[in-house]
This record gives C-alpha cells, structure tokens and sequence, in this order.
C-alpha cells in the first residue's frame, strides 16, 4: 500500500450538481480547479449521495451509515445519531489535528474538533463573530434569501467562499513541523441565496437552459405537484426569475472553483500539495431550474442524487477517465480509514474505495443505493386548509421551502446500475433508462421486454436492504 497522506483536505460543497461542469460536457467551464485534479487524480461520475437531504448526507459522510441506520431522516434532531466512531474520532485516533471550517449541518460539536470556525449560509456562526463589512455582508445575506437580480453590492472579498478559505489557509499553516492535519473545509455554497458580485453575474441568455420544464411536474407524483404548487405561488415558478437563479446558481459554481484554486495554489507553493490527500464531495445536488423547481425537495432524481466525487494524493493512481464503479457517500469513511491504516468502525455500510484509487482497471461497484423520506405519504386529503413549506415573510410577501413534511413525506429507494435506475416506494415500482432518458421522464417498469431487468434491480435493491 502506498504511503499514507500527510494532511488531508475533505471538501464538502453545498447542493453542487455533478453535472454542470466541463469535464462531463456543460458548454460553461463552471469548475476548472476541481476538473484538474478530478482528471490528475480519480474521479467518480457514478457517485451518488445518500440522501438528497443536507444533515442526513451529511451524518453519512462522517458515519459511513445511510440515514435508515444511523437515524436521521431529515434536518431536525440530529444532535444523537446512531452511529460507532465517525470519521473525526478515526482521524483524531490516528493522530490527525482536526478542523471544521465552514458548514457544519452534523451532529459534531465544537468541543470534539481542535479548531472550529462555523459559517452558515448567512455568514458567521455565531454572527457577532464577523465584523466590519464582513457583517454587514452577512446582515445582507440575511436580507436577501432568495434569487437576487441585481450583482451583489459588496467586494468578493466578503464573500463566503473567500474568508472560508482564508481560515483554512490560516489553520493550514499553523501546523509545527510534526503535525498531521484534517480539515472539513465545508463550503455553504452553490446553495441559496443565489447571489454573486459582478464578475460572477451572468446574463441569463449565456447559460444553456434546463433541459425539463414546469409542464412535466402534471405527470408527477402528488409530492412533486406539490412542490411546483408552492413554485407557482411564491413566484418561484416565473421562467425569468428560473433563469436568474439557474444563471446565479452557475455563477456560484466558479466563485467557489476560483477559492479552491488558492487553496491549491497555496498548498503548491508551500511544497505540501504533494503529501495531501484531496477530496471533494457534495453533499447532494440542486434541481438548478430542471423541472421548473430551484433548491431541494421532492424524489429522487439524479440532480439531486448524483454528486461530484474526487481525490487526488498520496494513494491515488491517476486517470483522466472516469471510474465506470458506483459509489456513494458514504464510503468516503471507510476509504480514509484504509489510507490511514486505522480500522473501519463496525457497523460502517461504506465501502473503501482504496482499491479503484490504486488501480484504474480494478473491478468497480456494479450498483449503488439511496433512499429519501419518512412517514406515511401526504396527499391533499392529509393536508386539509395548511400549507406546508409556505410562509408570509416580513415584507408581506411569500417564501417557500421546497423541503416540507410533503416533500419529504413517505418512502423511496432507488438503485443505479448502469444505464438503469430502480425508484421503488410501497406501492410502486419505476424504471428508468438513464441513458436516453437522464431526466426520468419515461417509466419504462411496463415493457415486457425489460422484465428481466426489473426483476434483476429488484433483486440488487433487495440485496442492499439487508443494510438499510
């Protein structure tokens, strides 16, 4: 086995796509930093997150578990998780210092980490923490929540992405020669609220529109017609402010690209590039306009399942090929406890990825799993007069929250294998033929001639349920 990283550098964007970039073929190059080390390193465009739901994607990353294990099947009440050592507990074990910069959104706590500077997606945690313009760029965010239509009022430098890695710059360099470092660089971003300062603000017309529109939510689930419902009444639902914030939402996408060039470039200069093993990981993706819908919220379909997955370092045997293996999430943890020769925690339903990094030709994962939901499935019956997901804001106006008790209502599994997707709640069954149909817009379960299929991903989503 090769020798074990010095420092390793986890990288967890917020609600980034996988496939807006240009090394899967979007015209705008949105990620040029992390093409570069996807393509001198190994990259997974098979890689699925958990859940598409950021505290339970979030406790897999550093648990190993998928949320029917570990617990937590929304964004409240993941203070307990169920879980064995997590990934901090490993590292630290192992003889890493560790630190948080940026996003938490997990059960980790201050006291358990050796540096911790917390952002939300508002700024500062806690907020007196920023000062000067950095506050009142924070006071701004808290103002603006949504799409905005102008470019941001406020230098780059004010920006989220910037002063995270300027913390975790900073941190970097304070380690005494001896020291072997972790750091969850976390960064809150492309997430709401879609906004950046003029170099990053793109006309709407110069990025390529989505490929679905609103019109294809009428043959939907009620949980999917539901959320273009409260689209249609916040607003959200206008094609002009869609293509601000699909524009907005690109524009994000490099800001953040550009910060990791410094920390990259850093790293080089300082002669530590070399002996860190970086990875990055979302954790899960954005609807960026497709269906008509912004944000998060109903299903399982792939821009919101499948996620960008990189590493490069010590360890990793480069390829300009993607890896054909499907992965998730959740082996991010037992791979680093293989890199650093620490044991995986039982209980841990991660797979390491150590030997698809070492060896580009090496058998890959033929299937992988995720899963969304809780309780019983919500229909208009359930609902009476309320509305979940919809508030007046202080303005007067409406604000909408895509991720609701019926969004998330019921429960879903999908399996990916190959060019076919497995949906499957209680009471129905969906199959999907990515490669002509990478927007799910054709169920396919009915055709006689791919019965076999179904019965085979039934068959593998079966299997994988012996873990769930």
């Amino acid at each position: 086995m090769a020798e074990p990283p010095r420092d390793i550098v986890l990288v967890m964007t917020d609600q980034q796509r996988a496939d807006l970039t240009a090394r899967e073929g979007f015209p705008i190059d949105c990620t040029p930093t992390l093409d570069g080390l996807a393509t001198t390193g190994r990259w997974f465009n098979r890689a699925y997150t958990t859940t598409p739901l950021c505290v339970p994607a979030r406790i897999s990353l550093l648990t190993g578990r998928f949320p029917s294990a570990h617990g937590v099947l929304g964004n409240n009440g993941y203070d307990d998780p169920v879980r064995g050592p997590d990934l901090i507990d490993v590292l630290g074990k192992a003889g890493f210092r560790t630190a948080l910069v940026g996003k938490n959104h997990s059960h980790l706590t201050p006291d358990r980490l050796d540096h911790w500077v917390e952002y939300s997606h508002f700024g500062r945690v806690p907020a007196i923490a920023a000062t000067g313009r950095d506050r009142e760029f924070d006071d701004w965010l808290r103002a603006n929540p949504g799409t905005t239509p102008r470019p941001t009022p406020f230098p780059l430098e004010h920006q989220l992405p910037v002063r995270i890695v300027d913390e975790a710059i900073s941190w970097l360099d304070s380690a005494a020669p001896e020291e072997r470092s972790f750091l969850w660089l976390s960064i809150p971003e492309p997430h709401v609220p879609y906004q950046v300062p003029g170099p990053y603000f793109l006309a709407p017309d110069a990025v390529p529109p989505a490929a679905t529109t609103f019109d294809v939510l009428k043959d939907r689930g009620f949980d999917w017609r539901y959320a273009g419902q409260l689209a249609q009444r916040s607003g959200e639902a206008d094609p002009d402010l869609l293509a601000r914030a699909r524009a907005n939402y690109v524009g994000m996408l490099r800001l953040v690209d550009d910060q990791l060039a410094r920390l990259v470039a850093h790293l080089e200069e300082t002669g530590r590039l070399e002996s860190t093993l970086f990875v990055h990981v979302a954790d899960h993706g954005d609807f960026a306009g497709e269906y008509g819908l912004m944000r998060k919220g109903p299903g399982l379909p792939e821009v919101l399942t499948r996620i960008p997955m990189l590493f490069h370092g010590p360890g990793v045997r480069a390829d300009v090929r993607p890896s054909p293996a499907h992965v998730s999430i959740a082996d991010v943890l037992p791979t680093l406890c293989e890199l650093v020769e620490q044991p995986v925690p039982e209980g841990t339903q991660g797979r390491s990825l150590v030997p698809l990094l070492t060896d580009p030709d090496a058998p890959g994962f033929l299937s992988v799993y995720a899963e969304q939901g809780y309780g019983e499935p919500l229909d208009e019956d359930a609902l009476g007069d309320r509305t979940p997901g919809l508030r007046e804001t202080a303005s007067g106006g409406v604000a909408v929250d895509t991720v609701n008790e019926v969004t998330q209502s019921g429960k879903r599994r999908m399996i990916r294998a190959g060019r076919w997707k497995l949906l499957a709640t209680a009471n129905a069954t969906q199959l999907f033929d990515l490669d002509a149909d990478p927007f799910e817009l054709h169920d396919l379960a009915g055709r006689t001639e791919l019965a076999a299929t179904l019965r085979q991903l039934q068959q593998e989503l079966e299997r994988w349920s012996v873990t769930d």
